[in-house]
């Protein structure tokens, strides 16, 4: 039996556009992207549901979503067996990646779910690009046979309608717009990254957009490899292009992002048709795996 309210109804399922991850996985057919594969199959055996490895401590299921999404519901289908180990999970959204997504708002706790049965929890409306369902607690499993998340994009990614360009270049597979092709690969030699000169002072990239937007957030991708290189980098909003865009009101300092992990910054709104990253300082580097730039139009130029 599947809980569904009304206007739930009427809004799509988006987990299928983003990408599933796990804290530890038991075996290939338990997979974090079975939660999103359109089946519903509560058999464990069959294949087609999450298992992370046995007796850890805060195991997590995350999506991230291919933009920020305003959330009304998450469904969630138990298993046929072992339908306890649910208990108690929490159901968590927004844009941070810190414990990897993990400190974002609660939508709900899970107190149980009946064996093979999907439950939906309402969440309001909350916003996130990251979409997790986590256990807190020691020596425990979590099994996930199908997860659904209902809601609609806030605002579009409007990165990949700009221009990209860079202080300097590495190689030709490193170039600028590498960061809006909307492949967020964090493996840097898939060649979907850029990559700056080595040991250049104050390398920069930027982003000029096709008129004066209003931003709320900027998600940055980092590499897999050498993630400390993007450590104190700044993104800058503005219309001036003194400095290369640089000189720009500063939306945010970036302290970290984990390797192969995306960040999302908020904005509050700020205007501009420059969207920098600024990593002030001697002998640095710049690799960025993607941007994504939420926002509308103001007007148009």
């Amino acid at each position: 039996m599947k809980i569904l309210v009304s206007h739930t109804a009427s809004l799509p399922n988006v987990a299928p556009s983003g990408t599933a991850s796990q804290s530890t996985t038991l075996s290939d057919s338990a997979r974090a992207w079975n939660a999103i594969d359109g089946k519903s199959d509560p058999v464990y055996y069959h294949g087609s549901c999450t298992h992370t490895a046995h007796d850890q401590s805060d195991p997590w299921w995350r999506l991230l979503l291919p933009g920020i999404y305003r959330i009304t519901a998450v469904s969630v289908t138990n298993r046929d067996e072992l339908a306890e180990r649910i208990n108690n999970a929490e159901i968590r959204i927004g844009n941070s990646a810190e414990n990897n997504g993990n400190n974002n708002p609660r939508c709900a706790v899970i107190p149980s779910i009946p064996a093979a049965q999907t439950a939906t929890f309402q969440c309001g409306g909350m916003e996130g690009r990251f979409v997790n369902v986590y256990l807190p607690g020691a020596a425990k499993v979590l099994t996930l046979c199908e997860v659904e998340v209902y809601g609609a994009a806030s605002l579009p990614n409007v990165a990949p309608s700009g221009t990209a360009s860079q202080s300097t270049t590495l190689s030709d597979s490193a170039r600028a717009w590498k960061a809006i092709d909307g492949n967020s690969d964090p493996v840097y030699y898939h060649g979907s990254c850029t990559h700056t000169a080595h040991d250049q002072s104050d390398p920069w990239w930027r982003l000029l957009l096709p008129g004066i937007y209003r931003i709320t957030a900027v998600s940055v991708t980092n590499r897999d490899e050498l993630a400390e290189r993007i450590n104190n980098a700044e993104i800058r909003i503005g219309n001036s292009a003194e400095n290369n865009g640089n000189n720009n009101p500063r939306c945010a300092v970036i302290p970290s992002i984990p390797a192969a992990q995306t960040a999302t910054f908020q904005c509050g709104g700020m205007e501009g048709r420059f969207v920098n990253v600024y990593l002030p300082g001697a002998a640095k580097v710049l690799t960025l795996c993607e941007v994504e730039v939420y926002g509308g139009t103001v007007r148009r130029l």
